[in-house]
C-alpha cells in the first residue's frame, strides 16, 4: 500500500530536510536530530541528537489500536496516513507499508533531554529513535505478541534518498521485533525531494544544536566539498524493502 500526499502543514510540528548526505529533523521550528556522512577512510555518520523522553507524537486511541493490532485492510491505512499529515510541516509525502530487514539495528541517542554529539561506523542501516524512554515491560509485552503472529506497525520518518530514518511512533514495538527476531512491518512516511545547505548554514546548525566538537565543524566543511558524489545517490524503498499490500 502506498499513498501520496501534498499538505500546507499549517498546523505541522515536525519537519524534515536533507538529502543522501545529510538529514534534520525539527520538532516545532527546533532542530533535535541532525545526522551526516563523512568518509574518513570508511563511511562514518556523525550525528547531534537531543534526548526526549516522550514520543513526538501521540496518537489517539484508534490509532493506537490499528498500530498495536497491525494494519488489516486499506481503510486502516488511509486512516493512518490522515492522522500522521496533520503533524507533518508543507510538503509532497509518500506513505508506504513495508515489511523491513530483522536485522536492523538502532542508534543510541543521549539519554537525557539535552545534545549530545556523537560518531558510529555508518556502512550499515540503522534506524534512529527520537525517544529515550524505554520500558522494557512493554517491549516483552509486545515481543510475545509478534512471536504469535500479530505484527503491529512501527512509524517511520525520512527524505527521499536518505538512509537516514527517524522513529516517530513505536519505539517498544521496534524493539520487540528485534528481540523477537523477526521482520518488523512499519510505515515510512518519505519526505519528498532533497534540499541542500551552505557550508555556512550547517555550521550555525551545529551551534544551534550545541555542538562544541571542532572535529566535527571541520569533517562538515569537508563533505560539502564532496556535495556532488552524494547528489547522484538513489534509494529505491520497494528494492530495498517488501512493499506490503
Amino acid at each position: 500500500m502506498k499513498k501520496i500526499i501534498e499538505t500546507y502543514g499549517k498546523n505541522g510540528v515536525l519537519e524534515i530536510v536533507g538529502n543522501p548526505q545529510e538529514t534534520i529533523l525539527y520538532l516545532k521550528d527546533r532542530p533535535i536530530q541532525y545526522s551526516w556522512y563523512a568518509e574518513v577512510g570508511s563511511t562514518w555518520r556523525y550525528h547531534i541528537a537531543q534526548g526526549l523522553n516522550k514520543q513526538v507524537i501521540e496518537v489517539n486511541k484508534t490509532i493506537e489500536k490499528i498500530l498495536k493490532e497491525g494494519i488489516k485492510n486499506e481503510g486502516e491505512f488511509l486512516a493512518i496516513t490522515e492522522y500522521f499529515t496533520s503533524f507533518l510541516k508543507y510538503g509532497k509525502y509518500e506513505f508506504g507499508s513495508y515489511e523491513m530487514n530483522e536485522d536492523i539495528g538502532w542508534v543510541e541517542i543521549p539519554k537525557e533531554e539535552q545534545y549530545n554529539s556523537f560518531d558510529y561506523y555508518g556502512g550499515c542501516f540503522d534506524i534512529t529513535p527520537t525517544q529515550n524512554s524505554i520500558d522494557n515491560e512493554r517491549v516483552e509485552k509486545y515481543k510475545e505478541q509478534i512471536l504469535r503472529g500479530s505484527r503491529p506497525v512501527i512509524i517511520l520518518l525520512h527524505v527521499e534518498n536518505s538512509w537516514m530514518f527517524y522513529i516517530l511512533d513505536g519505539h517498544h514495538k521496534f524493539c520487540a521485533y528485534g528481540k523477537a527476531n523477526i521482520k518488523p512491518h512499519a510505515i515510512i512516511i518519505t519526505k519528498k525531494g532533497n534540499d541542500y545547505m551552505t557550508v555556512e548554514e550547517t555550521i550555525q546548525l551545529a551551534k544551534a544544536m550545541k555542538c562544541t566538537k571542532d572535529e566535527y565543524v571541520n569533517w562538515m566543511k569537508l563533505e560539502k566539498k564532496n556535495l556532488k558524489s552524494y547528489k547522484g545517490k538513489k534509494l529505491d524503498l520497494e528494492k530495498t524493502f517488501k512493499l506490503l499490500e
